[in-house]
């Protein structure tokens, strides 16, 4: 079957969520459906649903950012918050379909650049990154210490 790219509305936000709580299980799934919705209904953040007919198989989004972005010389910057596709789906091209949508909407929007952000030890995601382009610009350490 294929895959069609489709923006994330009020009425496919529970999918979204859905496939966050899959990257991001250590956040409670009713928060983020109610983050979802209001990013939604404010347009703070813009998101896409890979879709293999009714099933959601992948997700992307992108936010614009008006504060520094770690190597942009312009603003606002797009910056890819978040992309995941399910196991079972990966390395058929459905993040890189996701991350053009992105592309696309912000040229629309007149923005030039596009951010990320990866673990350092997350290779998978590295590769991922500079395959479409993404170039490191920065690492960095975060640190926490107790008082």
């Amino acid at each position: 079957m294929t895959i069609q790219i489709t923006a994330v509305t009020k009425s496919n936000v529970r999918q979204v969520a859905d496939l966050q709580h899959d990257l991001w299980p250590e956040h409670p799934l009713l928060d983020l459906i109610v983050a979802a919705q209001t990013a939604v209904r404010q347009a703070k953040s813009h998101y896409w649903l890979a879709m293999d007919g009714t099933q959601a198989v992948g997700f992307c989004e992108v936010t614009l950012r008006h504060d520094y972005v770690e190597g942009a010389d312009t603003s606002p910057t797009g910056y890819l918050e978040g992309i995941y596709v399910l196991p079972d789906r990966r390395q058929q091209g459905i993040g890189t379909q996701l991350v053009k949508e992105a592309a696309r909407w912000l040229r629309s929007q007149r923005v030039s650049s596009m951010g990320s952000d990866v673990a350092m030890d997350n290779t998978v995601s590295q590769e991922f990154h500079q395959a479409l382009g993404f170039k490191e610009v920065n690492r960095l350490v975060h640190y926490l210490r107790k008082n």
